[in-house]
């Protein structure tokens, strides 16, 4: 009945979910860029919004200053962009009056560059641009704070800002985005970026390149003592120190066992420590003790055979 109730249809309208539908992914840099504006902002100048280009394949941001949002301000833009790597294939935008204009779209017409936009009250649909928005300011206010500058100082920390977010680990392609963008490591004034896990001491997992069978483990874990963005000083299981390439590590995952000591640095840690104290309710457990194997507990019953 209510289905068909023009009234409940007006006050609880269901409006359609359609199915997740397959976006269009770019298959090499620069094949498709997605541009946002930000803004107004605080500035000591006229420049109060940011143009925010992002390459839809490496995530690699470009962000351009402007003092208003004009299509002849994104045009502007966009020239200095190709003029360092040429023409992109597409270009993806929201409904601002900036980008539907009749001259941006002819603008990227005359230079073979096709244009699609999102639709009207749907911001998911360059949620690309809009998420680096959000990513660039956080960065930009970060910078500002170590700083101590006010906000209206954003300009000056920009730069370093977009240094810190092209040269950071992306979860979604797993490299940096200038990694992706220019197919060589970022360098920078505190050297080329390598992962968390081998800036610090600790366990590692180190491909075995020996196995004597297709059983035998993949990776042996040892202990990373040093690290550059080649090679890494690592010490083995049995205590021997060697140099590997880095190419042949990988991190270990909590869940993993870490190294286990020595019988011998079990033995000299009890003996310089002394004795080991039990509290009260506690018991001493055997670590030699090898625990019985659980049997199955179902009823066994005899087949049913036929007499045949």
């Amino acid at each position: 009945m209510t289905a068909s109730c023009r009234i409940c249809a007006k006050c609880k309208p269901r409006f359609y979910k359609p199915q997740k539908a397959h976006l269009i992914k770019a298959t090499q840099p620069f094949e498709r860029l997605n541009i946002d504006f930000k803004g107004p902002l605080p500035s000591t100048n006229k420049n109060i919004y940011f143009l925010t280009i992002i390459d839809e394949f490496s995530r690699f941001p470009f962000v351009f200053p402007c003092s208003d949002m004009t299509s002849s301000t994104v045009i502007q833009c966009l020239c200095h962009l190709f003029a360092l790597f040429g023409m992109p294939s597409y270009i993806h935008s929201d409904r601002g009056s900036a980008f539907m204009s009749k001259e941006l779209r002819d603008f990227l017409t005359s230079k073979g560059i096709a244009s699609s936009r999102t639709t009207s009250y749907n911001p998911q649909g360059n949620g690309q641009a809009e998420r680096y928005n959000g990513t660039i300011w956080k960065a930009i206010t970060l910078a500002l704070e170590a700083r101590s500058l006010p906000p209206k100082y954003w300009q000056e920390v920009l730069q370093d800002a977009l240094h810190s977010i092209r040269s950071l680990l992306s979860t979604a392609t797993n490299v940096t985005p200038h990694e992706r963008f220019f197919s060589f490591p970022r360098k920078s004034a505190t050297g080329c970026s390598v992962p968390s896990w081998l800036c610090n001491p600790g366990p590692a997992l180190l491909k075995r390149h020996v196995r004597l069978h297709k059983t035998d483990p993949l990776v042996d874990e040892v202990e990373v003592i040093q690290a550059n963005p080649q090679y890494a000083h690592v010490r083995l299981s049995d205590g021997r120190e060697t140099t590997v390439s880095v190419r042949h590590l990988a991190p270990i995952g909590e869940a993993t066992p870490r190294l286990e000591k020595s019988t011998d640095q079990m033995e000299s840690s009890i003996g310089d420590n002394g004795p080991v104290e039990l509290e009260q309710g506690q018991e001493l457990i055997d670590s030699n003790e090898v625990p019985s194997l659980r049997r199955s507990q179902r009823p066994r019953r005899p087949p049913d055979r036929l007499d045949l």
